[in-house]
């Protein structure tokens, strides 16, 4: 019996360790198979609690790389619809000081007028449909858009931009509808210092708008797409570090742990044989 007895206890490690084995085979297999060392909570408690922390802040800092590229999208549309009034602002320009010139016919002053009246449309045409979605820029409902670069909510940025019309363009001395046919700044009222007057008042409202809108690209936007950048990197690599497989010590562990399997498992066999016999020989 005490030969039997030290026999069992033998075979008994011997299951033992190909248990302890079998589980370190399968644990570096999942941990191979999802390239993560921690698939549950047991695995590694305060390392789970850092890894989540770190994916969330990861997930704030990508929404608001998003909000960034988006307000980068609004800007250059908006800037698109200004740069175009400005050329036509430009084009009026130049018929007010052809008219301004003298030797022009009648004929010819009205058909520069009908090219400031339709110049007159399209800057309100342009206000009325520059938009990004359905946001409309350019229409005066935006004078105050806020934005949020950065994964505290609370953390907003504002951007204003005009309203671009010919009622709403101009200055001291009047509005660009002025300008239109019939108007106190028409090219046949006589009054062709009052209307540069007004394009200059309009012009200087709609290049300013434009270097606002720029300011805000630079010195905003980018330069917050940049601080996301590197906190996604960074965070990234910590993340990475705590949570990610090592995958040549992971392979290493798994190969160590395959012979210990096939050590225990030739273990658990020659004691089986060797219980058998034992038993043979004492007739069992």
């Amino acid at each position: 019996m005490r030969i039997g007895s030290n026999l069992f206890g033998v075979d008994l490690m011997a299951q033992h360790s190909l248990a302890r084995a079998s589980k370190k085979v399968d644990q570096s297999s999942m941990r191979l198979s999802t390239m993560l060392q921690i698939n549950r909570g047991s695995d590694n408690p305060a390392g789970l609690i850092a890894v989540e922390t770190l994916r969330a802040e990861l997930t704030a800092i990508k929404a608001a790389t998003d909000n960034a590229a988006r307000a980068g999208g609004i800007i250059a549309v908006a800037d698109s619809g200004m740069s175009q009034v400005t050329s036509l602002l430009n084009d009026v320009r130049a018929n007010v000081i052809a008219a301004a010139g003298g030797g022009l016919s009648d004929a010819e002053i009205a058909a520069k007028q009908m090219e400031i009246d339709a110049a007159m449309e399209a800057i309100s045409r342009i206000g009325r449909t520059t938009s990004f979605g359905s946001m409309k820029l350019l229409d005066g409902s935006a004078d105050a858009l806020t934005f949020s670069f950065s994964p505290n909510v609370n953390d907003t940025a504002t951007l204003s931009l005009p309203a671009v019309s010919a009622h709403a363009l101009g200055g001291s001395a009047g509005r660009l509808s002025d300008l239109t046919s019939g108007g106190s700044a028409s090219l046949d009222s006589g009054n062709l210092g009052k209307a540069m007057d007004i394009l200059d008042g309009a012009r200087d409202q709609v290049i300013e708008a434009q270097a606002r809108a720029g300011a805000f690209q630079k010195y905003t936007i980018d330069s917050s797409m940049a601080l996301l950048g590197s906190m996604e990197v960074n965070l990234s690599s910590a993340k990475s570090a705590i949570g990610d497989t090592d995958v040549a010590a992971e392979s290493s562990k798994l190969i160590q742990a395959q012979i210990l399997v096939n050590s225990a498992i030739s273990a658990v066999v020659t004691g089986g044989q060797n219980r058998g016999l034992i038993g043979g020989l004492l007739g069992l």
